[in-house]
């Protein structure tokens, strides 16, 4: 279940629908933050949009609300799309700017379709749908649900795991010592998913490139350093990582991972 929110004062209400299309539409990539032309094109000036909102609720609210006074073409403005669980509980949102409706759909059957045009600052990630509906069943209860997901689409992971605003949501306390997984660290996503959950559990989050682990590691994401991370099963990340390309001649992607770590003041063990 989806809904929009006015971004003013009041966070108004403006209606619910049922699903939402070609709205998850990034392929951005872990690896990414590595390559100087990843994010071409939108970049710095954000994306435009045009995603429908599929079976809004019978009482007409959000048709009210999409629709343009008096044919302005003026539209909502902006608005948060909020997520919610099973319970109707807000589990996430995403911001959408100058949203303004294109076109109103009704069958036969009584579905209904808005298309919408607007702005997003980054796309969410296509495999982050997947991951909602799953979590907004059930959110993770043991570490590596991840793992099943195919390469590509766990990025879609690590956003969700950003957004995440259910009840469950905890910050771990700090301690001298961490462990961190490294049997299915296979590609640099696997390595923040893997992070997350050592740092703060199932589902947890610790940063989705090497800019955001550096501030998780100031605390606000859970345990702030210095501390000791000890790092089973690290050659597995060593073969993967390792051979992965960076724009630092004779520097390797587990070379920056490591260094930026340590730089905060985390003793790191590769076991």
């Amino acid at each position: 279940m989806f809904s929009l929110r006015a971004d003013d004062d009041h966070d108004t209400f403006l209606g619910f629908f049922s699903d939402l299309r070609d709205f998850f539409t990034g392929h951005a990539g872990a690896l990414s933050e590595f390559d100087p032309e990843a994010g071409s094109g939108g970049e710095g000036d954000g994306f435009w949009l045009r995603p429908r909102l599929i079976g809004a609720d019978p009482s007409g609210a959000l048709r009210g609300a999409l629709r343009a006074e008096g044919g302005s073409g003026d539209g909502p403005g902006n608005v948060w799309i909020d997520l919610h669980d099973t319970a109707g509980r807000t589990i996430g949102s995403y911001f959408a700017g100058a949203v303004t409706l294109e076109r109103w759909e009704e069958e036969e059957d009584g579905t209904t379709a808005a298309t919408v045009s607007c702005w997003l600052d980054s796309l969410p990630e296509a495999g982050a749908y997947e991951v909602w509906k799953s979590w907004s069943r059930r959110p993770p209860v043991s570490v590596n649900d991840w793992v099943s997901l195919p390469a590509g689409r766990r990025e879609g992971w690590i956003e969700v795991a950003r957004k995440y605003q259910g009840d469950n949501r905890k910050t771990n306390p700090r301690h001298e010592r961490y462990t961190l997984d490294g049997t299915n660290i296979t590609d640099l996503a696997s390595f923040y998913c893997a992070i997350g959950e050592a740092m703060n559990g199932p589902g947890g989050y610790y940063g989705s490139n090497l800019t955001a682990l550096d501030d998780c590691l100031f605390g606000g994401f859970g345990p702030a350093a210095p501390f000791r991370l000890v790092w089973d099963r690290s050659g597995v990340a060593m073969d993967m990582l390792g051979s992965l390309p960076t724009y630092l001649p004779n520097t390797s992607v587990m070379d920056m991972i490591v260094d930026c770590l340590e730089r905060r003041g985390v003793v790191v063990e590769l076991a």
